[in-house]
Order: C-alpha cells, then sequence, then structure tokens
C-alpha cells in the first residue's frame, strides 16, 4: 500500500512533466538563403535544387533552403557581402565571387595555362587542401567544386589573334582586383561590368568580346549577338559551392557530414555532365547562328606566345603571390592532356 500511494502522490508530477514537454517549442530549423547567378532551368540550377531538396530530406526539414537565382540577390561581389553579415547564409558562384574571399581560386584559371580537365584535377589535388583551409579562416565553408567549363572568347567580329582582340570592347568583371586596368596596360579596351549587365552592354554597344563557357553564353543567350567563338581555350571557368561558416555550425554536427556529402555528389554529377555539355552547346548554338573561327596553327601559336609572359603580371593581383609561386612551382610538373576520348574531346 505504501509503493501505491507514493505512485498515486507521483502521477500530478509525472502528467505535469508530460505538458511542459508537449509545449516546449520544435527546434528552430536552420534557413539558408542561398543565391547564384544561374538562372531557373539551367543544368547548375538544377543540381542545386536537387541538393536543397536532399537537405530539407535528410533533416526532417530542419535545414530549409530558399533560392535565389538568376542574379536576384545582385551580382557574385554583393552576395559575398551579403554572406559575410549573414543576410545571405550560401551560394554557387564563380572563381570571380570566390575570389572575394580567396583570391587563391584563381589558381585554377590562370590564361591557357590548363588546357585538359586531368589537368585542372590534378592541380586541385594538389592545392585543394590549401585553398579550402583558406575559406575556413575567413569564415566559409567550401562544400564543392563547381566546373563550368572551358572559356572561350565570344564576339560580334572574327577574332583569330590577340591583336584582333584588341581592337574589341571587352567585357571585364567589376568586382575584385584592378582587372581592367591590367587590360588597359597591355593596350586592350576593357569594360569593367556586373556579370548581370553583359546582356545590355551587348545589346547597346558597350562591350563587344566576353570569355565565357559555351554553356553560359548559350544559357544567357549572349550568342545571339556575339556570333563568333574563336576556339583557343583561354583558361578553365570554375567556381564552388559554399556557405558561411556560422550558418554551417548551426547544423548539428552529427547532420553536417551527410549534407556534404549531399554537395559531393553534385560535384561529382558536375564532373560527369556538366564539364562536357559545352560540346554540345556549341552544336546547338552552331544550328542557331553561332560561327566557328578557323584559325590557322601559326594564330595558335600567337595566343601562347602573347599570354606566357603576361602570367607574371597577375602575380599579386589577380592572384596572391605566395599561391602564384606555388602555382609556377608546380607547373612543370602538370600531367600531359589525357588521351582524346568520345567524353573529353
Amino acid at each position: 500500500m505504501h509503493r501505491l500511494r507514493f505512485k498515486w502522490a507521483s502521477l500530478p508530477v509525472f502528467l505535469a512533466a508530460l505538458v511542459s514537454l508537449s509545449l516546449a517549442p520544435a527546434p528552430r530549423p536552420v534557413i539558408i538563403k542561398f543565391a547564384t547567378l544561374a538562372p531557373v532551368g539551367s543544368p547548375w540550377y538544377d543540381l542545386l535544387i536537387d541538393m536543397a531538396h536532399e537537405w530539407q530530406e535528410i533533416t526532417n526539414d530542419q535545414v530549409q533552403v530558399k533560392m535565389y537565382p538568376g542574379g536576384v540577390a545582385g551580382d557574385e561581389g554583393d552576395v559575398v557581402v551579403k554572406m559575410r553579415i549573414n543576410h545571405l547564409q550560401g551560394a554557387a558562384m564563380t572563381a570571380a565571387g570566390m575570389s572575394e574571399i580567396n583570391r587563391g581560386v584563381w589558381a585554377y584559371s590562370l590564361p591557357l595555362m590548363i588546357q585538359e580537365f586531368n589537368q585542372l584535377d590534378w592541380l586541385r589535388s594538389q592545392l585543394g587542401d590549401e585553398i579550402a583551409r583558406r575559406f575556413d579562416e575567413a569564415g566559409f565553408v567550401v562544400l564543392a567544386w563547381a566546373d563550368v567549363g572551358w572559356t572561350y572568347w565570344f564576339s560580334k567580329v572574327p577574332i583569330h589573334t590577340p591583336d584582333d582582340l584588341r581592337k574589341q570592347r571587352i567585357f571585364t568583371w567589376s568586382d575584385g582586383p584592378n582587372i581592367e586596368g591590367l587590360w588597359k596596360a597591355g593596350g586592350f579596351h576593357s569594360v569593367s561590368l556586373a556579370a548581370t549587365d553583359i546582356l545590355p552592354g551587348l545589346q547597346t554597344g558597350l562591350i563587344d568580346a566576353i570569355a565565357t563557357s559555351p554553356i553560359t553564353a548559350a544559357t544567357f543567350q549572349w550568342f545571339g549577338i556575339a556570333k563568333n567563338m574563336c576556339p583557343v581555350r583561354w583558361g578553365v571557368m570554375t567556381g564552388g559551392i559554399l556557405v558561411n561558416k556560422k550558418t554551417w555550425e548551426q547544423i548539428p554536427e552529427d547532420v553536417r557530414p551527410r549534407l556534404a556529402a549531399v554537395a559531393k555528389r553534385q560535384e561529382v554529377r558536375m564532373m560527369q555532365d556538366i564539364r562536357y555539355m559545352g560540346d554540345e552547346a556549341i552544336r546547338v548554338m552552331q544550328e542557331y547562328g553561332l560561327q566557328i573561327v578557323d584559325l590557322t596553327p601559326q594564330e595558335f601559336e600567337q595566343w601562347q606566345s602573347f599570354i606566357t609572359p603576361q602570367w607574371y603580371s597577375l602575380r599579386g593581383l589577380l592572384i596572391d603571390d605566395a599561391m602564384f609561386d606555388r602555382v609556377m612551382e608546380l607547373y612543370p610538373d602538370l600531367p600531359a592532356p589525357a588521351p582524346a576520348s568520345p567524353s573529353n574531346e
């Protein structure tokens, strides 16, 4: 009887505890406002949406991604500023935007240095840890690298040689180091614009030429005005998926590796799919009027002879001194281009 009386006496306390638990607020979800220049319907946007859906499913909606595509959150420099003050928490952006945080990312995009994807992969294997550490120290987490494709010059009139390029008004990014000044010092007519102003710039004659990837030129319809493509691989256009560290650390520690793994799977999909969409984009654009400039071997050689001595002018301006010096140390060991195959011709 004593035990029974004890249990009955404890019942009100037990019920009160249950009521208090039922009234306790559920954990607040982590909201990640995620920005990108990629428009709705583009391959990059589709991959990001897939990632967002997986994140929400894994966390039972405790991590919620709100996407801001097509540059509605501003140019990439604006996005970096907003991420620093937590108005935005995540982004997928090109090296131009990422360089606002860490200029070492330009190690992968020096003009005419990398000519095959196996060379890019090798360079990333050598520099990836150092670049990731720099982002971490700056308060950002790089979850994946996002390939955009080879960069070519698209122009209103055919460009055969660097001297032809000097006659054009060329687009340069409005954010970051004074690249416009560097071009002008080389005798080029450079015009600094936000990425969202490229199409009106081409339409109004403010710019005549832009270095970009075929997928990007097709996605944003720039090739409809810049109808000529110089077939020299100017560089590789790359970028990344990143979040600010403050927001990332609000996610439970045991959940973060699962979300990071989802982002890494998207990186693999980009390597397997988007890397090689460039050739198909060129073929489709040719059906709609794109002209591939026919270069002689001598004209190809002029590009390499022109740009290689210019690499050192980028040291300390486009890319920081330490990373540039490391790239130059590695350059002699850069692997030979991989044998041609149907997927990487």
